[in-house]
């Protein structure tokens, strides 16, 4: 059985994650920092298959800084 990983799309939300990768000027996504919190939550199948999303990437640190009250 052949599996078709398609990796222009997130594998958190399945939305397109704008990776660009093979581009000559390289993707986005070599420069962003991806929690490994959020990296974890891929199901293992897909892990190191596709890029996740800049929009599940700021979704996840928001909640994160959420948890936090400020004195």
């Amino acid at each position: 059985m052949t599996i078709n990983l398609d990796a222009s799309h997130c594998p958190l939300c399945q939305q397109d994650n704008r990776c660009d990768v093979a581009s000559p000027q390289g993707c986005w996504c070599s420069l962003e920092k991806v929690p490994n919190a959020l990296i974890q939550q891929v199901p293992d199948d897909k892990k190191g298959q596709s890029c996740i999303c800049q929009t599940c990437i700021k979704k996840f640190n928001l909640t994160k800084e959420d948890n936090f009250t400020a004195l």
